[in-house]
């Protein structure tokens, strides 16, 4: 009888503690709103966009989207870039906002206005938190 009643004590114990570490539903609650299927259809895949030639306003291959990093909390949303001496590859990488980048549906292309890929080398290197 004695190990009957250790484990149900135990049991007992570890349900405590798991209700104990476990939030508080009404503090975890998030409210989901459902988005309009035909509306997220029109955005982009971050796989497609991956590896695309970053180009400037005159045409030049300025770098080539490396990854994305998605801020904390709803934060901003970066394109990180790399930029090389042979059109991007194997090159440093610069992080960029990603609204600063223009999708171009009609041709496919990515522009960052204004930028030249000297301009994005004197940008900090990003480097990944480890």
């Amino acid at each position: 009888m004695r190990r009957i009643r250790t484990a149900s004590n135990s049991a007992l114990a570890l349900a405590g503690v798991l209700m104990a570490l476990t939030p508080a539903a009404s503090a975890t609650e998030v409210a989901l709103v459902a988005p309009d299927a035909k509306e997220v259809a029109k955005g982009y895949r971050a796989e497609e966009l991956k590896l695309k030639s970053v180009l400037n306003d005159k045409g030049d291959i300025i770098g080539h989207i490396d990854d994305f990093i998605f801020g904390r909390d709803n934060g901003p949303v970066y394109a990180v870039l790399s930029v090389g001496d042979f059109d991007g590859l194997n090159g440093e990488l610069v992080a960029v906002p990603f609204n600063s980048l223009k999708l171009d549906d009609s041709s496919g292309k990515i522009v960052l206005p204004g930028a030249s890929r000297e301009a994005l080398r004197k940008l900090p290197v990003f480097l990944y938190n480890r």
